[in-house]
């Protein structure tokens, strides 16, 4: 669990009146820092919030989402106010949630001229799971409303767990669309067209702070590795589904020459096209392993035409297919 949006649910519950000597009693110190919080340390935090609200406990999630800022989600937070429209933002939030929180995992599909915006909660069992999913989906409100400056219309949310009969008035007037319980998945249904809306925020400038995420993954991974490798690693990484990866592209970024870089390669033993596959397979791994998304969007990510050369090039690498690898990760 990522300190800065485990500081929101501490700051919440402040503001709840939950005593900070409970709080401080659960996270085992005086304050959250910049420290990683245990995911069971956060649903303590969430569930002693939740008690201490008494009566109005039901709409203790709802009223946690509305607390979100940019803030809440470390430097992502900066990385989407930086994104050109609402639908790239929607894309990073994909890619980089579990650099954000291990609560859950996202994934978006198209049908037509509508969007549907899952969220899995790997949380499901916990006493918290139906509050801690109402807190996701009003953060993604309250988030989307800070981007945008303005408040997106949802077709349709729907929770997977039942309706608390003191809660369903409040979460109702609040969330500005029909909601459906006890439909067995969290969901958000709107319409296609709010992809395209511009965040007036966005720089362009900002956007490399993408390279610090693959920078702490892959440096990770390959902690011991000379140091060509770690920066053409983080290249190739950055352009990763925006623009096919080209050596002479990421000697650009590396302000090398195509020919020096050619050269340094060849003195570390690894050449490009290695490199290459060696990053697209580990991040495959890594988004299969760890989200929701669909194998097709984690083909797009990596910068794949189309989801069967995607499938080839994962067998090829793991000698299985994504769908059978990420099977077997979470042992179905």
């Amino acid at each position: 669990m990522v300190a800065p949006y485990a500081h929101t649910l501490w700051d919440a519950a402040c503001s709840e009146g939950v005593p900070v000597a409970l709080l401080q009693k659960i996270l085992g110190q005086p304050a959250i820092t910049d420290n990683d919080v245990p995911l069971e340390t956060y649903l303590a935090l969430l569930q002693a919030a939740h008690d201490h609200a008494g009566p109005t406990g039901p709409t203790f999630g709802w009223r946690l989402g509305q607390h979100v800022k940019p803030t809440t989600y470390g430097v992502n937070g900066i990385l989407l106010l930086a994104c050109p429209t609402l639908g790239d933002a929607m894309q990073q939030v994909l890619r980089f949630e579990c650099l954000v929180h291990d609560l859950g995992r996202s994934d978006h599909q198209r049908h037509g001229e509508q969007v549907i915006y899952g969220w899995r909660n790997d949380c499901s069992q916990h006493p918290m799971a139906a509050i801690l999913a109402e807190s996701v989906f009003s953060g993604i409100q309250t988030c989307a409303q800070w981007l945008v400056d303005r408040t997106p219309q949802p077709d349709a949310i729907e929770f997977a767990h039942p309706a608390h009969p003191d809660a369903v008035d409040y979460i109702q007037q609040h969330c500005l669309a029909p909601v459906r319980w006890g439909t067995g998945r969290n969901r958000i249904i709107f319409p296609a067209s709010v992809l395209d809306w511009p965040i007036p925020q966005a720089n362009k400038t900002l956007l490399p702070l993408l390279q610090q995420h693959a920078e702490t993954l892959l440096q990770t991974r390959y902690p011991q590795e000379p140091d060509i490798l770690t920066r053409v690693r983080q290249s190739i990484s950055r352009r990763l589904g925006h623009e096919a990866v080209k050596l002479a592209d990421v000697a650009h970024d590396l302000h090398l020459s195509t020919r020096t870089l050619q050269r340094r390669l060849m003195q570390t033993g690894i050449g490009f096209q290695t490199l290459l596959d060696n990053t697209r397979h580990e991040l495959a791994r890594h988004y299969l392993a760890s989200s929701a998304m669909p194998i097709a969007e984690v083909g797009y990510l990596l910068g794949f035409q189309d989801t069967p050369a995607f499938h080839h090039a994962f067998k090829t690498w793991q000698g299985q297919g994504p769908g059978q690898y990420r099977s077997s990760v979470h042992g179905i």
